[in-house]
């Protein structure tokens, strides 16, 4: 079916200036663009009204590895005018599988009740299609994963035979089709593993031209260590792809570090290694709520975590050394998004300082309630980063967005959101024009850029010959419309999605 769009301001994804253009699309492409074209053309026609049609969005940092298999609808992401996700972030994907990680990522995925039964890249990305996601599905290796299948969760160093492997496997993900290698340095086991070996694995990026994408091992108080380690990784591996991912300074003490990390991008980049940046548009994080336990609990996998915590004495000294690492006022700032937990599954968006209150009893043991019941699917989202250094952030020509969220269904049934799940890409945008920047500098960011950055070549500008992804928008009305109390509140201002020629979204 060839379908026409009339009477449109046309942001193409290049940069270049907006322009009044027809748009026919014939089945999956882009047929032609052209100033005019007669309705004789086409099947159907699509009045924009004087609104910007521009590619579809792309999220370059999301989680909906396993949400898109139980769900394939991907409501929260299409609605908001995204139609390609890049997954497999910070350090987590879901290939390759072996008996080493299989059953933890099982547990770790629970939620969403859906087997794996795939072993690699190219098994998990056809099992998506199987289903008919709506979202174009692209993935990143995860490091956690890949070091995972071969020597489990364990702290411990890997010998030459392991190390070995895992760039066999590395390599064999590439070649079938994977982004590059994306590391959560944060997280076990990733946490585990020296610069050596991150170097190593960046050689084998290197070598098939590809990015690399990270997490950094602090994004706070350890700032610029972490990026420094990183950055000379990459220069030593003689790798010119460099993402980081949801870049930040964390923290009120850190807050002041922007201008330094800042500058070591820059000598990066003169250096001659191409750094780029994403971003979600709010200054609270989410991640599992597991991550602030302090000492060797918050060096356990999930799975030994839940076994360690179904031991009544362990929990009264793990509540105890958690009390005893952060102020009283710190549990204001956090914020449960989402359990499994049978007696806590409807407090989502919630401060802990108030559940523990309702609770009567302390914050830190109300963390431990929550991780004994669900140590894997127990997420919160943390107050901790500056509106100046966002803005600051932003505003960098080389940032994209990145929602750092799975597409979710309208409904909770695989979890609750928290906001940035149905409202980055709108609020990205809101941000930046807001801001002063040109629609069509803005949209560049979220499609062009992106498509470049990590070399989706059919994607991510509207010319003839393209993939017809689409997205439809009134620049004035477009924002995110979600917030902590009601975060599954589709954007406002999407007129469209459209992904591969269809329709995905229209409200």
């Amino acid at each position: 079916m060839r379908t026409l769009f009339r009477n449109l301001w046309l942001a193409d994804g290049s940069g270049s200036p907006l322009r009044r253009s027809a748009v026919l699309v014939d089945g999956e492409r882009i047929l032609a663009v052209e100033p005019e074209i007669t309705a004789s053309a086409a099947d159907r026609t699509v009045e924009l009204r004087g609104r910007i049609l521009s590619p579809g969005f792309i999220d370059v940092h999301g989680h909906s590895d396993l949400a898109l298999a139980a769900r394939p609808e991907g409501f929260g992401k299409i609605s908001q005018g995204i139609s390609c996700e890049i997954m497999g972030n910070c350090g987590l994907s879901a290939f390759p599988l072996s008996p080493e990680n299989r059953e933890h990522l099982g547990e770790l995925w629970a939620q969403y009740e859906t087997a794996l039964d795939w072993e690699d890249f190219s098994g998990w990305r056809a099992a998506l299609r199987s289903r008919g996601v709506r979202l174009r599905p692209e993935a990143l290796v995860g490091h956690n994963t890949l070091r995972a299948a071969v020597a489990g969760y364990a702290d411990e160093t890997l010998s030459p035979g392991q190390l070995e492997e895992m760039k066999r496997l590395l390599a064999r993900e590439l070649a079938a089709g994977a982004l590059g290698l994306s590391t959560g340095l944060l997280y076990v086991p990733g946490k585990f593993a020296p610069p050596g070996e991150i170097e190593e694995l960046m050689r084998v990026v290197a070598a098939h031209d590809k990015i690399y994408a990270t997490h950094l091992r602090s994004e706070g108080n350890e700032l610029f260590e972490s990026l420094d380690e990183t950055i000379e990784c990459a220069r030593r591996a003689g790798l010119k792809k460099l993402h980081i991912s949801h870049f930040k300074t964390a923290g009120r003490a850190n807050w002041g570090k922007l201008d330094g990390a800042l500058e070591r991008l820059e000598s990066a980049r003169a250096a001659g290694i191409r750094v780029t940046v994403d971003r979600y548009p709010w200054t609270e994080s989410m991640t599992q709520l597991s991550v602030i336990l302090p000492g060797k609990a918050g060096d356990l996998d999930d799975s030994s975590l839940s076994r360690l915590l179904a031991n009544a004495e362990e929990r009264l000294r793990i509540a105890a050394a958690l009390a005893a690492s952060r102020s009283a006022d710190y549990w204001e700032g956090v914020t449960l998004v989402s359990t499994r937990s049978a007696k806590f599954r409807g407090d989502g968006g919630r401060t802990i300082a108030a559940l523990a209150e309702r609770e009567q009893i302390t914050p830190a043991g109300l963390v431990v309630e929550l991780l004994a019941e669900d140590a894997a699917g127990t997420t919160a989202a943390f107050r901790g980063m500056s509106e100046e250094n966002l803005r600051r952030i932003l505003a960098l020509p080389f940032c994209m967005m990145g929602s750092d969220e799975s597409a979710r269904p309208a409904d909770d049934s695989i979890g609750r959101s928290h906001p940035r799940g149905f409202g980055s890409a709108a609020r990205f945008l809101r941000r930046l024009l807001d801001a002063g920047s040109p629609i069509e500098s803005a949209v560049y960011r979220m499609t062009g850029l992106a498509a470049g950055t990590f070399e989706l070549s059919g994607i991510g500008r509207i010319e003839p010959g393209k993939a017809a992804d689409f997205t439809a928008f009134d620049p004035d009305v477009v924002d995110a419309a979600a917030d902590f109390a009601n975060p599954h509140t589709p954007a406002a201002g999407i007129l469209f999605t459209m992904s591969g020629g269809e329709f995905v979204y229209r409200p």
